[in-house]
């Protein structure tokens, strides 16, 4: 009694130091304080939907206050519907971890109680966020396991939902026609539930359409009508959306003053909301304005803006596609560790209890011989039973191993080819001729590339490091030239070395010809050419070398650069860690490269090593054993 009494004070407080500029949420924090505890649940939860895209922070506390109300109470359609609010809060805040959490808990408990409608919803959540994800095929999966529940139900609010999503799904995947029959669907059922906030995020979509189709009268007209509808107040996501988009069909248009001035709006609603993807395509579109009237000036401080927005975006998401797979990765493993934490506590209470019943044996041992005997007999098919368990514990551990590792291939393997893609385009823009007149075009497009192929290099070193640990890559030795592979990959640096001015020179006397697997030998040459050119400042030099040394053939890279302490030379080779450090021009690494080289040189029977002295360059040596012929 005495915590509800300072619940609802709290409360009080609350509505009254608190105002939200909204009559709706002021109204419900009036409810919250007069209703009875076995209703706040609800009000709470009405409370945290509203507050989910301006404040999705203090969306997740009210949620979470009414998890406690409907477990105390026993509601559990507020329960569920708590789990999903508070995930789409997470969502919101880009924690897709947490997000993912709170819907398939959500899930379960609506499965468990018999709540069908909100199962429904959840799966058109998990469904939602897959799309956030990327995952569109298991989006529509989740989405039709969602439809089949609102139809059996007549749920015309959540038919609207699913076709909205599906419908988005399909769109990410350049099935506009598919699309656009959904966004319509969506449409006539919000209109038939009379949901205006709804019906804007229609006209929204079926306007990206068109606009994606290139009719951009009949995609301007549904913009102009998503923005008769939306709730300016409560959905400045979308507002500033919209506004962006008419800003895009102006400039196509050639209306560059109706386009200039959405943007600028756009730009101030997003920037108040710190919606970043909105201002980053605001950039774009301001930037080509100004290109368009010749303020080269003005293009080039919005395409500075632009560059350093994409940079943080693309690491953002990079870092959250990683973490959430460290996530899911770490709790199991930290899930596992208790289990076997715990089977090893069972183990030693079994045996401080056999060590107190032999004591008490050795009391008693001429009356309970038989009794000892037996307990034995029963201890030993429990520690049986406990090693069983222990081992399969173990084969589930290195389960779970393998699935990281297979994540990871997963990962590469889903951005090689956008980022290949991009790296195609760059090159092709680089090679236009209205480019390389504008010398501050050329700058920032070359800094787009020194970027894409620096993620380009940790992606492939990532894929090898993960098929290395997986033992999927197979050693094939054959005799090949080292002259070969030494040039390939000069040629394939030599850009890159212009770039900064390094000069790259080869001292090779003859044509020398070694035993070893020749993929392993050209990833080895190409990480340590990419961190020789890394860490070489502008008109320095990189010098390579072949010398024979016994049985082997020893290549040396030398280039004038930072060089580096005894100590660093021992981290860079501990297959402990994964040590780097920015290069020259602040170029970012992984550590991956250089562990990749030992292990592929050890593989061919060679040896690789560094030597250095602070501020006077570096030196590294490897060596692969001649060939046989």
């Amino acid at each position: 009694m005495r915590k509800s009494i300072l619940l609802l004070i709290v409360f009080f407080l609350s509505v009254n130091l608190y105002s939200s500029n909204n009559p709706q949420i002021d109204s419900l924090y009036k409810r919250l304080i007069n209703v009875e505890d076995s209703l706040k649940a609800e009000v709470l939860n009405e409370l945290s939907w509203e507050l989910r895209n301006s404040e999705p922070e203090k969306s997740i506390d009210y949620g979470l206050e009414a998890i406690k109300f409907a477990e105390k109470y026993k509601d559990y359609e507020e329960l569920v519907k708590a789990h999903s609010f508070i995930g789409v809060a997470y969502r919101i805040l880009g924690n897709y971890s947490e997000s993912t959490d709170y819907y398939y808990k959500g899930l379960e408990l609506a499965k468990r109680h018999g709540e069908t409608e909100q199962e429904g919803y959840a799966y058109i959540n998990i469904g939602n966020l897959h799309i956030y994800q990327g995952y569109y095929y298991n989006a529509i999966d989740n989405l039709n396991k969602a439809r089949e529940i609102a139809e059996k139900l007549d749920h015309k609010r959540m038919l609207g939902y699913i076709h909205l999503n599906i419908g988005r799904a399909q769109m990410l995947r350049d099935e506009n026609m598919e699309a656009l029959e959904n966004f319509k669907k969506a449409l006539e059922y919000r209109f038939e539930i009379d949901q205006v906030s709804g019906q804007a995020v229609c006209y929204k979509y079926i306007g990206d359409i068109h606009f994606e189709l290139g009719e951009n009268n009949t995609a301007l007209k549904n913009y102009t009508k998503s923005l008769e509808v939306v709730d300016k107040d409560s959905d400045k996501d979308l507002y500033a959306n919209i506004h962006t988009m008419i800003s895009q069909v102006y400039l196509n248009i050639g209306n560059y003053k109706l386009s200039k001035e959405n943007a600028e709006k756009s730009m101030k609603i997003a920037s108040d909301i710190g919606a970043k993807l909105i201002i980053r395509d605001n950039f774009k579109i301001l930037s080509d304005i100004e290109l368009k009237t010749n303020d080269y000036k003005k293009a080039s401080q919005y395409l500075n803006c632009l560059i350093n927005y994409n940079d943080t975006l693309f690491s953002q998401q990079l870092s959250e596609k990683i973490f959430n797979l460290e996530y899911q990765i770490e709790k199991q493993k930290k899930q596992t560790e208790i289990d076997i934490l715990n089977k090893d506590k069972r183990i030693q209470e079994l045996v401080l209890k056999r060590a107190r019943t032999y004591n008490t044996g050795l009391l008693v041992i001429l009356v309970l011989v038989t009794v000892l005997f037996v307990y034995v007999l029963i201890s030993l098919k429990h520690r049986r039973t406990q090693n069983e368990l222990l081992k399969k514990q173990k084969e589930e551990l290195d389960n779970i191993n393998k699935t990281k590792d297979k994540m990871f291939l997963i990962v590469g393997h889903d951005l090689r080819g956008p980022i290949g893609n991009l790296k195609s385009l760059i090159e092709m823009l680089l090679e236009d001729e209205e480019i390389i007149e504008n010398q501050n075009l050329l700058e920032t497009f070359n800094i787009f590339m020194k970027s894409v192929q620096s993620v380009s290099d940790l992606l492939e070193n990532l894929l090898l490091w993960a098929k290395s640990q997986r033992g999927e890559i197979v050693f094939t030795p054959e005799n090949i030239s080292i002259n070969t592979i030494l040039n390939r990959n000069l040629q394939l640096f030599r850009t890159i070395a212009d770039h900064k001015v390094i000069k790259l020179s080869v001292k090779i006397d003859d044509n020398y010809d070694v035993f070893g697997d020749k993929n392993m030998l050209m990833t080895v040459v190409r990480n340590i050419l990419s961190n020789a050119i890394k860490y070489t400042p502008r008109s320095g030099s990189i010098d390579v070398e072949v010398q024979r040394d016994s049985q082997f053939y020893k290549v040396s890279i030398k280039d004038s650069g930072v060089g580096f302490d005894n100590d660093t030379a021992a981290k860079i080779f501990d297959t402990a860690s994964f040590y780097t450090t920015n290069g020259t021009n602040n170029e970012s690494g992984s550590g991956l490269g250089l562990l990749l080289s030992k292990e592929f040189v050890e593989k061919n029977g060679g040896k690789i090593w560094a030597e250095s002295v602070p501020e006077k360059g570096a030196t590294f040596y490897f060596t692969i054993p001649i060939s046989k012929i």
